[in-house]
C-alpha cells in the first residue's frame, strides 16, 4: 500500500473530473483490482451508488442522478425485474453496480441494458472460417501476444455474457457459420455467478475446436431471419472479412438487413475481429444504410474513432464500449450516433453517464467536441482526388451551444436536422 487515499472526484475550474492523484494511487495498489483506465481529461465515471456517494462527499455537494438512472434503479427493485436477473430486489442495484465498476461502465447505461429482456433471444453468430486463425490487432491478456481473430471473438463474447449475467434476458444462443454446434443459455433461476460459470464453461468448450471452412455469412443470416420470423431477436455477428460470394453476397446481406421486418425489434450488430479493416468495411457500410444496425470494432480502434468524433471529455471506457456492443444497435439516437459528429445534448449526456452535470461540465464536453471537429484532418476522396465533403461539413459546422444545452435530444434541433440532410446528400 502506498500513502493515504486521495479524493476520487474533484472539480477543476468548475468541471467535475476524476482526481488524477486518485487514479495514480489506485493503480499503484496491489489488491488485485483492475486498473483504472479512464482518461484524466474525461468527465468522471460514476459506475454505482458507492461512486455516487463518494462523488457527493468529495465534492461537498449534492450531484443528482440523471432522471433515467433514478427510474432504472427504481425498476430494478421490482421483484419481477430482479428475480428475472437471478437476484433479490434489495441486491440487484449493488450486484450490477459491482460489475459495472469492474469495467468502468457509466451508471446511466444500466437503463440501456434493461431493454435486452424485450427480445426472445440474443443470437450470437460466429464466423468459424479458417481465416479466423489469422492474427487480429488485439492483444491476448494472458499471453501478451497478438490474438488470433478466433481468440478475440472468444474473449469478447465471454465479456458480453458476463454483463448479461447480471441483467434480465430470455435466452442467449451461440452458433457458427459452418459447424452445426449450438449453445442455448438460459438462466433457469440461477444467480449471476452460477449462471456465468456454466456459460463460460460451455463457451470455452465450443471454442476449443479450431475454426475451419469458408464464410457462408449470407446463407447463415438468411437462415437466422427465416427461422426467427415473427419473433423479436437481437443478432450479433462476429466476422473477419468478405463472405462467400464477395460483393454480390455483400449486396444481398445489406439489402436483407436494410429491408428486414420490424428492425427496431430485430437489431443487428456486426462485431469485426480482424487486423484488415478494409475486409470488413462492408459492415460499416451496412451500418450506414440499415436501420437499427451497428458495427463495432475492437476497443482500441473504436475508442480512437469515438475520440476523433466526440473529443476527450467523453469517458469512452472499455466498459462503455462493451455496453455499446450489446445495445448500440437498439439506440440509434445516442449510443449508435457517437460517430456521426453531432454533439450530445446535455440531457442525453446526463442520461448516458447517469448524473446531472453542472453547466461548466457540459460546456467542457461541448468545447472538447468542437475542438476535435476543428482539428479534424480532411481526407482525400480516392475516387475524385478532391477533399472529402463529409469531413469538410463536419469541420465547418458551427454548432449552437445554447440549443444543445436546452434541447432534450439532438434530432429535435433544426440545425442538426439540416446537417443530417446535407450529410445524407453527400453520402
Amino acid at each position: 500500500m502506498s500513502g493515504a487515499q486521495p479524493k476520487k472526484y474533484v472539480k477543476i475550474d468548475g468541471v467535475m473530473k476524476m482526481n488524477p492523484a486518485y487514479k495514480a494511487w489506485k493503480n499503484n495498489q496491489k489488491d488485485g483490482s483492475p486498473p483504472i483506465l479512464a482518461s484524466a481529461t474525461a468527465l468522471p465515471v460514476v459506475s454505482n451508488m458507492d461512486d455516487h456517494m463518494k462523488m457527493n462527499e468529495d465534492l461537498g455537494m449534492n450531484v443528482l442522478l440523471a432522471e433515467s438512472t433514478d427510474a432504472t434503479i427504481e425498476m430494478m427493485q421490482e421483484p419481477e425485474i430482479s428475480l428475472a436477473a437471478g437476484m433479490q430486489p434489495d441486491e440487484m442495484v449493488d450486484k450490477l453496480g459491482e460489475i459495472l465498476a469492474k469495467y468502468e461502465v457509466p451508471i446511466g447505461l444500466m437503463n440501456k441494458l434493461m431493454m435486452l429482456s424485450e427480445y426472445a433471444s440474443l443470437e450470437f453468430i460466429v464466423d468459424d472460417s479458417g481465416s479466423m486463425q489469422m492474427d487480429s490487432d488485439t492483444i491476448n491478456p494472458k499471453t501478451k501476444r497478438a490474438n488470433t481473430r478466433w481468440e478475440e471473438a472468444h474473449q469478447r463474447l465471454k465479456e458480453m455474457v458476463e454483463i448479461l449475467a447480471y441483467v434480465p434476458f430470455n435466452q442467449i444462443g451461440v452458433e457458427f457459420l459452418n459447424r452445426k454446434d449450438r449453445i442455448s443459455l438460459k438462466r433457469n433461476g440461477m444467480a449471476p455467478p452460477q449462471f456465468l460459470a456454466g456459460a463460460h464453461d460451455q463457451i470455452d468448450a465450443i471454442f476449443a475446436r479450431k475454426p475451419s471452412g469458408t464464410t457462408p455469412a449470407l446463407e447463415k443470416i438468411q437462415e437466422s431471419f427465416l427461422r426467427g420470423q415473427g419473433v423479436n431477436i437481437a443478432r450479433y455477428i462476429f466476422g473477419d472479412g468478405l463472405p462467400n460470394g464477395g460483393q454480390v453476397a455483400i449486396k444481398e446481406i445489406v439489402s436483407l438487413i436494410k429491408n428486414r421486418v420490424d428492425p427496431a425489434m430485430n437489431p443487428v450488430t456486426f462485431l469485426s475481429c480482424t487486423n484488415d479493416d478494409d475486409a470488413v468495411e462492408w459492415m460499416k457500410d451496412a451500418e450506414e444504410v440499415a436501420p437499427y444496425c451497428s458495427e463495432s470494432d475492437d476497443y482500441g480502434d473504436e475508442s480512437r474513432e469515438v475520440l476523433g468524433d466526440q473529443g476527450e471529455a467523453l469517458p469512452y471506457t472499455r466498459g462503455f464500449w462493451l455496453i455499446c456492443q450489446l445495445v448500440a444497435a437498439m439506440n440509434p439516437d445516442d449510443l449508435d450516433a457517437m460517430d456521426e459528429s453531432v454533439p450530445f445534448t446535455k440531457q442525453t449526456l446526463d442520461n448516458l453517464l447517469g448524473i446531472q452535470h453542472n453547466e461548466q461540465s457540459f460546456r467542457y464536453y461541448f468545447d472538447c467536441f468542437v475542438k476535435n471537429q476543428q482539428i479534424r484532418k480532411v481526407r482525400i476522396d480516392s475516387r475524385t482526388g478532391q477533399q472529402e465533403q463529409s469531413d469538410l461539413l463536419k469541420k465547418r459546422t458551427q454548432w449552437n451551444y445554447q440549443e444543445f444545452l436546452r434541447a432534450p435530444v439532438a434530432k429535435q434541433i433544426p440545425q442538426v436536422q439540416q446537417y443530417n440532410r446535407q450529410m445524407a446528400q453527400i453520402l
